[in-house]
């Protein structure tokens, strides 16, 4: 009895499993998938020896990696001029671990471009290209031209100042192709010039099309370099003595796989803290005015259009064309013009070409060696001429103005994150609003542009005092007052010091040097009254009750708040008979008002009209004002504030609560900031 229970349950196992048999049957002859595991679980494949074996592994997950950190940044990004920068600064510096992901995605595009170059390398250089991978070999060239656009396109979606003027650079060259060329320029554009709907066009062709289409022909070139090794050993010893070994995927060479991924993690990242790892080996020095770009890829300035970056360049994946577009000979372009067009598109073209007919080349042991050495002299003319290009742009003499550009546009970089960290926040008009409204930005640029070709702006020659908030501005043939940091004790004792007076700082090659302050006042009254020891104890306290009225916001409303026996010691200098000021006293002289010197709305309305009666009067042969300009009418009331605040020291510092600049003693003046296009606004409010 017992024995019949056991055979009647064994049947019944038996019957269970023939009916789940017959279902993976069924199932498998429908859908395959039963099959397709069974040959992945068993997956052999030829073995291959060398380090060249891992880059595959390692350029897949470099693209696995850059989708998924893609899709994060994509989603906190902004299709608009005035806000596509703005989220990428969100992500960098609000949001939490969003600098991390960006530089991660950053510096994987970087390497897998640089990983695919060595990948398309090692191929011709061993063969194999040939068949039966062919496919892999031209699938895998196709992926490093969507590696190389897809970072092309990703340059724009910053909207840097940078990344704004080379993409617009390149694109023009579209122009340049007859017929389809300038339809072609406003389809990727989005109209005659860059704007805001050139962002999502890009985006389509970074995320899409070259983001998205790269992937797919990742999954073809790893389709076809498994199908190559499916046939090789197919194909084992039937046309050679030699077997090809096999391997197991799922033994070791799955561990090697993961462990080239974690290298390339571990890659990756030494790219994203390659800055702070550089300070803390002493390669390079942290400063306040670089601690914003110490973290993961840099951010650069907001682009303003159409203000355009005459110093941007390309990455250093595209510095090899850049040079080769540019190359000179005996100083001369190679390629002038229209000329431009051959190393642009009928070169590279050619190149392409050449390229992909390798495989066919090749398919004879002569096409082998001429594919070797044409791979190989490309391949070292793009190393010679990517080294040249660096060298040219940070250490050639003739390049003195590039290098001065680049550090003036770092500088700004930090300081518009600067701004952006600040109090007030970003504006609804965007960051690049911030730029154009700040006296420190601005200012130098104003004052070089419509004011350093009559005034000096560097250390008097009395102190040789230099300040860590301004940069000189020198003036070869100085014909007005010297106007470095005037806001200050040393700079207003001049005007009542016989000797300085004379110099360069102030009136040395003015008409007011033959003026009354100067040849009746100064080499007369002033001189006796210097003779009167009591009253030449008392000169501090004109210096001071002026340095007081300069760091007024404007003149006041009456001098009450000046002491009585201050106003006294004023009268007793003399200052009254030619100066208005809050005294009853009529000035006998046309000299400028000293109610408010030096103050806010005193400069302002000065540099509006210096012409005007509280100030020199209007310009006469024996007096009057001295050749300068009304800049009224010239520069708007805002770019006029924005020189003022300058000139003052007046704009927004972080966590510093300012009296003084911090000095720093310099012998030589530094050089000067470059002429560019951004306009200002009005001063920032200080914190």
């Amino acid at each position: 009895m017992v024995v019949r229970v056991q055979v009647t349950k064994l049947t019944h196992c038996l019957h269970y499993i023939t009916m789940f048999t017959s279902l993976t049957q069924w199932f498998d002859d429908r859908t395959g998938l039963c099959s397709l595991f069974s040959s992945f679980v068993n997956w052999s494949m030829p073995a291959e020896r060398g380090i060249c074996r891992y880059l595959p592994p390692m350029i897949v997950f470099g693209y696995l990696t850059q989708i998924l950190t893609g899709l994060f940044l994509w989603v906190h990004y902004s299709t608009n001029a005035n806000g596509a920068w703005e989220s990428i600064f969100f992500v960098q510096y609000h949001l939490s671990g969003g600098w991390l992901v960006r530089a991660i995605h950053h510096y994987c595009a970087q390497f897998t471009v640089f990983l695919l170059g060595m990948y398309f390398l090692s191929m011709v250089f061993r063969g194999r290209y040939r068949t039966p991978r062919e496919f892999v070999f031209w699938t895998g060239t196709v992926l490093l031209l969507f590696s190389l656009a897809s970072c092309l396109t990703g340059d724009l979606l910053t909207w840097t100042l940078n990344g704004y003027s080379a993409t617009k650079v390149r694109v023009s060259f579209l122009q340049m192709l007859p017929v389809v060329g300038t339809p072609l320029y406003k389809i990727v554009a989005g109209g005659s010039d860059f704007g805001t709907l050139t962002i999502p066009r890009f985006l389509v062709l970074h995320v899409l099309v070259f983001g998205g289409g790269g992937f797919g022909v990742t999954l073809l070139w790893r389709f076809f370099a498994y199908r190559a090794g499916q046939i090789i050993l197919q194909n084992n010893g039937a046309k050679s003595e030699t077997p090809v070994q096999t391997v197991s995927f799922w033994s070791n060479e799955v561990l090697r796989r993961s462990i080239a991924a974690l290298v390339f993690s571990g890659i990756v990242l030494l790219l994203v803290y390659q800055k702070p790892l550089l300070q803390t080996t002493g390669f390079t020095k942290s400063t306040h005015e670089t601690s914003f770009s110490t973290r993961g890829a840099e951010l650069a300035a907001p682009a303003s259009p159409p203000d355009f970056y005459p110093a941007a360049r390309p990455e250093w994946s595209f510095r090899a064309l850049f040079h080769f577009a540019h190359l000179k000979v005996g100083g001369n372009d190679v390629f002038p013009g229209t000329l431009q067009i051959l190393p642009i598109f009928i070169i590279p073209t050619c190149v392409f070409v050449y390229v992909f007919l390798i495989p066919i080349i090749g398919r004879v042991k002569v096409g082998h060696l001429l594919n070797v050495l044409v791979i190989f002299t490309l391949f070292a003319g793009l190393c010679f001429l990517t080294c040249i290009s660096y060298y040219h742009d940070f250490w050639s003499p003739e390049m003195a103005d590039f290098r001065n550009e680049e550090s003036v546009a770092a500088a700004n970089a930090n300081r518009v994150i600067e701004l952006c960290l600040s109090p007030t926040g970003i504006p609804p008009e965007g960051a690049a609003a911030l730029m154009k409204r700040d006296p420190k930005i601005q200012g130098a640029i104003l004052f070089e542009r419509h004011c350093s070709s009559c005034h000096p702006f560097q250390p008097l020659e009395s102190d040789k005092t230099a300040f860590a908030d301004f940069h000189s501005i020198k003036c070869d043939t100085p014909t007005a007052p010297n106007l470095y940091n005037p806001i200050r004790k040393e700079w207003m004792k001049g005007w009542l010091d016989r000797k300085q007076i004379k110099t360069n700082d102030y009136y040395a090659n003015t008409k007011f040097l033959r003026g009354t302050m100067v040849t009746t006042y100064m080499d007369g009254t002033f001189r006796d009254i210097m003779e009167d020891a009591e009253l030449a104890k008392q000169l501090d306290t004109i210096i001071d009750i002026l340095l007081e009225e300069a760091k007024q916001p404007a003149p006041r409303n009456d001098g009450k708040a000046i002491s009585e026996d201050r106003m006294i010691t004023l009268e007793d200098f003399g200052c009254a008979e030619c100066h208005q000021f809050y005294t009853e006293t009529k000035p006998t002289v046309q000299s400028p008002d000293l109610r408010g010197y030096m103050s806010r709305q005193w400069m302002i309305d000065f540099i509006s009209n210096p012409s005007d009666n509280r100030f020199y009067g209007k310009e006469t042969e024996n007096g009057g004002n001295d050749r300068m300009m009304a800049y009224k009418g010239v520069l708007t009331t805002q770019e006029i504030e924005v020189i003022t605040d300058w000139l003052r020291g007046n704009w927004y510092r972080p966590n510093v609560t300012r009296d003084e600049p911090q000095t720093v003693q310099t012998e030589e003046p530094t050089t000067t900031q470059p002429d560019n296009t951004m306009s200002p606004m009005i001063q920032l409010k200080k914190e």
